[in-house]
């Protein structure tokens, strides 16, 4: 059978990674890239210790958290998992911004206005305000998951350690918190009281909206920072003195192929992969999973 004029001789000869599908099945190799890949983030790792402190820890309830962060085994799959984390923080960021398509805070308004007009019952209100609170739990959740995150991975140079200031430096203080029905607990972490953010939100929800959703608010200011970090060079994002500087620097200068560079180097090498791909320049976060399906269709 052939498929778009590929022939089934094709199929027969294909091979993933290298391995022909004459001796192995193509599932068994890619659950082995899949095994690989988990390894190098750190992920279902028994040797590998969460060092999170596993004292007083927040329910998921009340935290949001219910993501386990791991300590990645280098910097390439800090990198992989970090990029991941600021995906999703950006993601659930733009839900609250007001002046993006689409936010929950337009859709209460909305529906409020709509109420008001007799267009609409309370209930369609109530279900406006889910969405919200629904949403806000989901950006601690994903907040809560990247701090925990950096913290785990403080060791692979000291830009982890201003990435983690920079994204708690977006949570607004105690008092404005308190008036969202949030707070933060002694670990850094994002809570929610959901019935103390509804009670906010049918007080005065435009107050609420403007504090996370706004221009400066809690949701733009770390919807800002994610993308400024997935926007930023590798080594910024490391540090000058992370383990692997100077082999980034080296790799991203020099115009040299991906054999010769892996031979000079001790980084693993799909780390050596995206920095021999970026030698145009310093590679930023943002492309980070592009190069990485490079690596896997080539």
């Amino acid at each position: 059978m052939a498929v778009s004029g590929i022939s089934s001789n094709y199929y027969n000869n294909y091979s993933y990674n290298g391995y022909s599908s004459l001796n192995t099945s193509w599932k068994e190799n890619a659950e082995a890239e899949a095994e690989k890949l988990k390894e190098e983030l750190g992920i279902g790792s028994t040797d590998k210790t969460d060092k999170t402190d596993k004292t007083d820890k927040p329910s998921s309830s009340t935290s949001g958290s219910n993501k386990t962060a791991t300590t990645a085994s280098n910097a390439s799959g800090f990198l992989r998992g970090y990029q991941t984390a600021l995906e999703e923080l950006e993601a659930s960021s733009q839900k609250l911004q007001i002046y993006e398509k689409d936010n929950v805070f337009s859709k209460l308004d909305d529906v409020m206005n709509k109420a008001a007009n007799g267009q609409a019952t309370d209930e369609d209100v109530k279900k406006a305000q889910d969405e919200v609170i629904s949403a806000v739990q989901d950006f601690v959740k994903d907040y809560n998951y990247a701090v925990d995150y950096l913290k785990q991975n403080v060791e692979h140079g000291s830009g982890v350690s201003a990435q983690l200031e920079g994204l708690q430096r977006g949570i607004p203080n105690e008092k404005t918190l308190k008036a969202l029905g949030m707070s933060v607990d002694k670990n850094g972490r994002l809570q929610v009281d959901e019935d103390g953010l509804r009670e906010a939100l049918e007080k005065d929800p435009e107050e609420v909206k403007y504090l996370i959703g706004g221009q400066y608010g809690m949701a733009d200011r770390v919807g800002n920072k994610a993308t400024s970090s997935l926007d930023s060079s590798v080594v910024s994002i490391l540090g000058n003195d992370a383990p692997e500087a100077e082999e980034i620097k080296k790799a991203t200068s020099e115009s040299t192929t991906y054999g010769s560079a892996k031979k000079q180097s001790t980084m693993s090498d799909s780390f050596m992969q995206f920095a021999s791909f970026a030698k145009s320049g310093a590679y930023n976060l943002s492309n980070y999973y592009a190069v990485s399906m490079l690596n896997i269709l080539v």
